[in-house]
């Protein structure tokens, strides 16, 4: 009995002690380790920053087994710092100081015709838009860049009697209404002609005007208010050529109505001639005119037989024709006279082509 009642309070000794053991490892645990000692980070470089950006990992299928590590890449250049060659500008043009009229000789050549104005073979070419061989008699605007040559009084009548083709060139400077049933008449034949507009006509029509651009047609100018240029001074004329050209710009931003001009009326001397040419206006006039604003009402069949039959197969050959837009019986009878232009081997196209 002696030896139990001696080991019974060992047991509970060792039992205590077990236990506070137990208590004292546990908030051992629970404490969070020491921070270690390292050294603060930087934000990355301009450089790193490309390199992370630029540098893809390669795929470890790519890499054979027992490979030796390859040494890190160099350092990738920044985007911005990437060189790229300079886009060569486009040489300055020259200033344009004003216009003259000429009409080539034969034989004459642009190259020619610029050293005779002092100005460049390039720009009588692109503002005549000249995409043939230069043709004998061909009336050109010269563009100055220096004082010289007075050029010549110039008037058109006709273009290129070489070609099968004819320029359709419509007045607009009155009535509108018949005008939509034209261009329905050329948009379905694929057929673009030259439109004369009055500055009054494009600022009362600009939904049409529009239009007549989008559907890749020729616009030129026909003055502002559609006078009698005879009876206007040089200031004068030169406001109505002007004043056009502004209103269409507001109308129409892109569209071009330079180079040619008709007089109204048909009403020129040689002082009108010349001062149109002065603005960089080719005076154009016309081989034969429908009469559709001239005198009675004319019927569509009256004006088919006058524009397809009044010049012979030769004459029509570069011919220059003159209708309105205003004019319900050409409207109705453009389908008709397209149609038989096409039978007879004629395309109608613009004046700029008909030039060349």
């Amino acid at each position: 009995m002696e030896k139990n009642s001696t080991s019974l309070p060992l047991i509970l000794l060792t039992l205590l002690t077990g236990i506070a053991l137990g208590w004292l490892l546990n908030d051992l645990m629970r404490q969070p380790p020491a921070p270690l000692a390292v050294a603060p980070t930087q934000a990355p470089t301009a450089t790193a920053r490309a390199t992370s950006v630029l540098t893809a990992p390669v795929p470890s299928s790519t890499i054979a087994p027992q490979s030796p590590v390859p040494s890190p890449p160099p350092a990738a250049t920044p985007l911005l710092a990437t060189a790229i060659p300079p886009i060569p500008t486009a040489s300055p043009q020259p200033q344009v100081i004003g216009y003259v009229g000429h009409r080539a000789a034969a034989g004459e050549t642009l190259e020619q015709i610029a050293a005779r104005y002092r100005t460049s073979p390039a720009l009588i070419k692109a503002y005549n838009m000249i995409n043939a061989p230069l043709r004998t008699g061909r009336e050109l605007v010269v563009p100055l860049i220096e004082p010289g040559d007075a050029g010549e009084a110039l008037l058109v009548q006709r273009g290129n009697p070489m070609r099968p083709w004819v320029a359709l060139t419509l007045d607009a400077g009155a009535g509108a209404a018949p005008t939509p049933r034209i261009l329905d008449a050329l948009r379905v034949r694929g057929i673009t002609i030259t439109f004369f507009l009055t500055g009054r006509w494009i600022r009362d029509n600009p939904g049409l005007v529009r239009r007549m651009v989008a559907d890749g047609h020729e616009l030129a100018n026909h003055t502002m208010n559609h006078p009698d240029l005879t009876t206007l001074d040089d200031e004068a004329i030169r406001r109505e050529l002007s004043e056009t050209e502004a209103i269409l710009h507001d109308i129409a931003p892109d569209a071009v109505i330079r180079p040619f001009f008709r007089p109204p009326y048909g009403a020129y001397n040689e002082r009108v001639l010349r001062v149109a040419l002065s603005e960089g206006y080719l005076p154009v006039y016309w081989s034969l005119d429908s009469l559709d604003s001239v005198g009675e009402p004319k019927t569509p069949e009256f004006l088919i037989a006058r524009v397809t039959q009044k010049l012979s197969p030769d004459d029509l050959r570069g011919a220059i024709i003159l209708a309105h837009c205003g004019s319900d019986a050409t409207a109705d009878a453009l389908p008709d006279i397209l149609d038989r232009f096409a039978a007879m081997g004629f395309e109608v196209r613009k004046l700029s082509d008909v030039m060349q």
